[in-house]
């Protein structure tokens, strides 16, 4: 979850982890676009009363919100969640690779909650809690705070998504965050988000086991982020009076393609974020910014890649046949 030496300084890094991301009830990444798309006769299997779903990951840029978590670089990805009642219910968890300025070992976020059924509407009610194991707070060389000493935070989540046909389908998505990445400050992040799974028609010159499989989907949202402080009354013992720091507030919003085959995912995706280098730099805590003039480049336009294997109980894909991966491209 995610300056000079001043409070700007000090808020800027304590913004250090922008990473909530990203669990899917979770996160409103490319990974929480949703898909609409029916898994072939042979791949489905009757719902169970107690399921799994897991998958594993690597991405070329690890993206929440807009902002990179992984230092411009790949990031290993997993989850692993267990599912109840017909996937009424759920609890899981999922790790990031990061590389962020307290230098977490990784960010693993624990995540449970509900998914109430209407027909075409559908709900995702559910917590997540982002931790970040082994974090180093950082000082400046006169002894004041860099870094909060502790990033780890709540998140509330809410998700509604509309199956409009069988190709489209929209969602809505809202997450609040009472003390934002532990500053003492609540964050709201509100988003929309289409997709649309293109007929296979549209692709007669490609094999039938690939022309069915890709999706266009897009989100835009806005983060509402409040005052950062030193600590619940604002008071930072290092230089004696009371501090806060306004974090920017943003939009955000990505766009792209996804290739989906039984298990096998492959998403091209486009971010973009309407914050300039500065601000980048405040809200994040990027280390090259004490050096570089107080910029950063976490919050620039990026296309990211993303490769993804995944399966469930549900829809266990190749698994689901008896010649199991030998098949993938019959």
């Amino acid at each position: 979850m995610t300056f000079k030496l001043s409070l700007r300084g000090v808020a800027a890094s304590l913004a250090t982890c922008l990473c909530l991301g990203q669990a899917q009830i979770g996160t409103a990444s490319a990974a929480d676009m949703p898909v609409p798309k029916v898994m072939p006769v042979e791949a489905k299997a009757p719902d169970p009363l107690i399921g799994f779903a897991f998958y594993s990951a690597y991405a070329t840029d690890y993206n929440f919100r807009g902002v990179s978590q992984s230092n411009l670089q790949g990031s290993y990805q997993t989850f692993f969640e267990t599912q109840f009642f017909n996937n009424f219910a759920y609890a899981g968890f999922y790790t990031w690779q990061t590389r962020l300025p307290t230098r977490p070992d990784m960010e693993f976020d624990l995540v449970a909650g509900i998914r109430p059924t209407f027909d075409k509407l559908s709900f995702d009610l559910g917590v997540i809690y982002y931790f970040y194991p082994n974090e180093q707070r950082l000082f400046t060389n006169g002894g004041g705070f860099l870094t909060t000493r502790n990033t780890d935070f709540i998140e509330y989540a809410g998700k509604a998504l509309y199956q409009a046909t069988p190709e489209l389908a929209i969602g809505a998505n809202v997450f609040y965050a009472p003390n934002y990445l532990g500053q003492h400050t609540n964050g709201t992040y509100t988003s929309g988000t289409l997709a649309y799974t293109i007929p296979a028609t549209v692709f007669p010159f490609l094999p039938e086991w690939a022309s069915g499989g890709f999706t266009f989907s897009g989100e835009g949202g806005h983060y509402f982020l409040g005052a950062a402080k030193t600590s619940a009354t604002g008071f930072d013992p290092a230089i004696g009076r009371f501090t806060s720091f306004d974090l920017p507030s943003y939009n955000y919003g990505n766009v792209g393609l996804t290739w989906a085959y039984k298990n096998l995912s492959l998403d091209v995706r486009f971010h973009t974020t309407d914050l300039n280098a500065r601000q980048c730099f405040a809200l994040t805590g990027d280390f090259r910014g004490n050096i570089n003039g107080g910029t950063s480049r976490w919050c620039g336009d990026a296309f990211i890649g993303t490769i993804k294997w995944q399966t469930s109980t549900a829809a266990p894909g190749v698994y689901a046949e008896p010649g199991g991966l030998l098949n993938l491209f019959k």
